[in-house]
């Protein structure tokens, strides 16, 4: 025979124990990969890499519709506020003819941290050369809007790539699950 003590902890238990499985059936959370940026022999001109500028920036799903419709041209002009403010949030690469070899944001990065604590579930990488074309109409494929929670990678390393064309995701993402 159990006693109501017993009985009220079991209880307990039982409930958190189903809360806990239904709160984690779907729920996306924040992986910690090493992020790893090359550019392209697409931007070179003729043998030298101009400068090229690429931003990653971790943000929270309530920003996500802010930064899709955000002008890459505005974000790279020099003196953008949206930029200067996002820095706390961002690492910010630099390649040209003497430093043309691939970065990385490691996965023990600390920015990871700072992502989880703030609840970032994406980041957008944002690419600036002058061999870069904007688009006439349409998507910026400088700029591209990548998921970073464990429902979508199984790997350990994504590898990003800076084309004249565009932010290539190399590293294939696993479908969404309907």
């Amino acid at each position: 025979m159990m006693n109501g003590t017993t009985r009220n902890a079991i209880g307990a238990a039982l409930v958190l124990g189903v809360a806990g499985l239904l709160g984690g059936c779907g729920a996306a959370r924040l992986g910690r990969y090493d992020l790893v940026v090359t550019p392209d022999s697409s931007l070179r001109e003729g043998q030298t890499l101009p400068p090229v500028k690429v931003d990653i920036v971790g943000v929270k799903p309530a920003d996500v519709t802010k930064w899709q419709a955000y002008s890459v041209d505005v974000y790279f002009s020099g003196s953008d506020s949206f930029r200067n403010d996002s820095a706390g949030a961002a690492r910010q690469f630099s390649f040209d003819a003497g430093a043309d070899k691939p970065q990385t944001i490691s996965s023990k990065d600390p920015i990871w941290e700072s992502w989880d604590k703030s609840g970032v579930q994406k980041v957008f990488v944002l690419a600036n050369a002058r061999t870069m074309r904007p688009p006439q109409v349409g998507v910026d494929a400088r700029k591209a809007e990548i998921p970073m929670t464990t429902d979508r990678w199984d790997v350990s390393k994504i590898d990003i790539v800076i084309k004249a064309s565009g932010v290539d995701v190399a590293t294939p993402m696993k479908p969404v699950k309907e």
